[in-house]
């Protein structure tokens, strides 16, 4: 393990210039879980874009740009919107978010300097693993209250962090080509099903009209975690795997 500051160019120079050619570098590099607002945008872009600038000019000008770049975006370039359930990889980007704007620039700077035969962009639905419920929690409960919107039947995709290690470890041993994939389970999973997996017993039923009034109220004052959490909660948000499941099997699910 190293530590290096990939927004420091001589610092990474120097990385670079004293490590031997890596045969793959995995890009996860990225602010994350605070979407921020519109004001963030130079912040995003300062850890989501330069980091990645800097690291690929230095990889260029030394000549070591490896065989395999893995880059991980995110499902969030596609921005939610209401009236539409299903988002594959041939689906127009709109993203909403800082995070997800500068996640969509990142790629098309990728695409821009890489040779496309070198270059896959991963874009994984909410992570979470046998420790990690984060995106499993905040979807279910606020503090100690669960809760669950409407009859609790709507859907959402979500991805099990061993599916992503098999799918690096396919790329790695080639047996998926570059391009560009959604990553998620193979089925999707409904708020009753989260909540059974928590073993939550009692929830709270919000009305479906409360998130509606919420949207609206996002749209009206641009507020941008109004608007994406509303339409995750009462609507289906569906990100299928199908394109990387002709190349590997994503086997892994959510279980007790």
């Amino acid at each position: 393990y190293e530590k290096l500051n990939l927004n420091n160019l001589e610092e990474v120079k120097v990385f670079f210039k004293n490590n031997k050619y890596f045969d793959v570098i995995i890009f996860l590099v990225g602010l994350a879980h605070k979407k921020g607002k519109n004001k963030d945008l130079n912040d995003f872009r300062k850890t989501n874009v330069k980091t990645a600038e800097v690291l690929t000019n230095i990889l260029k000008n030394e000549n070591k740009i490896p065989s395999k770049f893995i880059f991980f975006s995110t499902i969030s370039i596609y921005g939610e919107r209401y009236y539409l359930e299903e988002y594959n990889e041939d689906t127009e980007p709109k993203p909403i978010s800082p995070y997800a704007v500068t996640k969509l620039e990142c790629e098309n700077y990728l695409k821009s300097v890489i040779d496309n035969k070198k270059l896959w962009i991963i874009r994984p639905a909410p992570v979470y693993s046998e420790k990690y419920l984060n995106n499993i929690d905040r979807r279910t409960r606020i503090k100690n209250i669960y809760y669950k919107i409407g009859n609790g039947n709507f859907k959402l995709s979500l991805c099990n962090i061993k599916n992503i290690h098999n799918v690096i470890l396919g790329i790695i041993n080639d047996k998926i080509p570059c391009d560009t994939y959604n990553l998620s389970d193979k089925n999707h999973y409904s708020y009753n099903e989260l909540l059974n997996f928590k073993s939550v017993d009692k929830s709270f039923k919000v009305p479906v009209f409360l998130i509606k009034l919420l949207y609206y109220v996002g749209k009206i004052t641009n507020n941008i975690f109004l608007i994406e959490n509303s339409i995750k909660l009462m609507s289906n948000n569906f990100f299928p795997s199908k394109k990387i499941q002709k190349f590997i099997e994503i086997k892994f699910s959510l279980t007790k």
